[in-house]
């Protein structure tokens, strides 16, 4: 595959999981308990982890391996969460203040990572900040990761490429 056709298929990919977060169903009829939503947001946090996990050890075992997978299961974890957040104020208003569209859940979510925390949406109810709190850890956690995942990738070609130019350079 070409380096174009190569960006274009991440960029595929990245389009498809943005369209599918914008129309995955969210107002079902079906009522599910509780318990069987706790347990349904812990497993998909619980799969999102081990994608996440798989990937950063992929990604320092093999300093040659392309960082794409990396950067989904962000991708993913993100909208994952966007989605959760989105959700849980359909079903439980005034958890997230502010907090009306799936946009509204991407922006807060993303502001969240990012610890920028405007204000102007924020978690209000106890099981919006519980939510919160997870998304910071896993944000930590791998998120933080993975960004030193990716500069020790940066500083290592930047190093390889360094060395090569010198050598390139240097009379034999």
């Amino acid at each position: 595959m070409s380096v174009l056709g190569s960006w274009l298929h991440r960029i595929a990919v990245l389009v498809l999981l943005v369209a599918v977060y914008a129309v995955v169903p969210t107002s079902a009829d079906v009522r599910a308990s509780f318990l069987a939503r706790l347990v349904t947001v812990l497993l998909l946090l619980a799969a999102t982890a081990l994608v996440m996990v798989r990937q950063l050890r992929l990604a320092v075992r093999d300093g040659d391996r392309h960082i794409d997978g990396l950067v989904l299961a962000v991708v993913i974890m993100t909208l994952a969460f966007a989605l959760l957040y989105y959700v849980l104020e359909l079903r439980h208003q005034g958890q997230v203040v502010g907090l009306e569209t799936r946009v509204d859940a991407l922006y807060f979510t993303l502001s969240t990572m990012l610890t920028v925390g405007y204000g102007d949406i924020h978690a209000e109810g106890q099981v919006a900040r519980t939510l919160v709190l997870i998304q910071m850890v896993f944000d930590v956690i791998f998120v933080a990761t993975t960004a030193a995942v990716v500069n020790s990738r940066v500083r290592h070609i930047a190093t390889t490429r360094a060395a090569a130019a010198r050598h390139a350079d240097s009379p034999e």
